[in-house]
């Protein structure tokens, strides 16, 4: 499998998989208004981005001016995430905090605003860190009413929600570092929702990092599966540059009839070690 790159055409060929560029992790060079005529540069019709912005509400200014970058470039926004919290990139999100009440409201009528503007149709909901461990159920019983309200406020726009899997070693303070327990949630999720719009957000980075074969979870969760990205392991770096076997992948999301988007979210800067280099 050859996946492109951030400096390589990426215009799928019939059959073949439709990546998204990650655009706030790749072209790290450039300001964020102009990584999406990069990444059309580049053969990308699609592109995915984490919350952009400060603060969880976006001003009018720099929200017109992130979905004008998308339009100018020819670009369709495929996935959005929620705000990671007062952590900008750092955070984790912000579904399990008692006391983020109106920070979610807010973030998420400007997520609601973008999809509006740009027919983005996937929202990744950051589910958050373990504030209290001695309240663990109350805070998941809080993450789940809160991912439902995404559900349903995104479903008006004709959007989905995804949930993501991390891994223990870069967030470890993040509970759902286990598929099976976050495809738990995401079938609570579903359940719970006005038009069933919640799914699962595959990482095979993340998964394999803690010891998950992706091809078996991808097996396992098919019918939750909603949105799927790739970066290797270890490192983070450009498919082809660990031990992840994207071939097999690929092979397994054929066989679950996945059609949807591959977002590329590796490091474009990694570059994987070479044997006689002392580590």
């Amino acid at each position: 499998m050859t996946a492109p790159a951030a400096g390589a055409a990426a215009a799928p060929t019939l059959g073949a998989p439709r990546y998204a560029a990650n655009l706030s992790i790749l072209f790290p060079e450039l300001p964020f208004t102009e990584r999406p005529a990069a990444a059309a540069e580049r053969g990308f019709g699609y592109a995915e981005s984490w919350w952009p912005f400060d603060g969880a509400a976006a001003g009018r200014t720099e929200l017109a001016a992130f979905c004008e970058s998308f339009e100018q470039a020819g670009v369709r926004l495929a996935l959005l995430n929620l705000t990671a919290g007062a952590g900008g990139a750092s955070g984790r999100g912000i579904l399990t905090d008692p006391d983020a009440a109106e920070a979610f409201e807010a973030n998420l009528d400007s997520v609601c605003e973008i999809l509006r503007r740009t027919g983005c149709g996937v929202v990744n909901a950051l589910y958050g860190n373990r504030q209290d461990a001695a309240r663990a159920d109350e805070e998941d019983a809080l993450a789940l009413d809160r991912l439902v309200r995404v559900a349903d406020r995104v479903g008006e726009h004709g959007a989905t929600v995804v949930v993501e899997t991390l891994n223990s070693r870069t967030s470890p303070d993040y509970p759902l570092v286990d598929i099976d327990r976050t495809a738990e949630i995401v079938a609570a999720a579903r359940a719970r929702s006005a038009r069933g719009n919640a799914a699962l957000l595959l990482d095979v980075y993340h998964l394999t990092t803690m010891g998950t074969d992706p091809v078996l979870a991808i097996r396992r969760h098919g019918p939750l599966i909603g949105h799927v990205q790739f970066a290797d392991s270890p490192g983070r770096g450009r498919p082809g540059t660990g031990d992840i076997d994207f071939d097999a992948v690929l092979g397994a999301l054929r066989e679950i009839g996945y059609t949807g988007l591959i977002g590329l979210e590796y490091d474009p800067l990694f570059q994987a070690p070479t044997i006689g280099a002392g580590i």
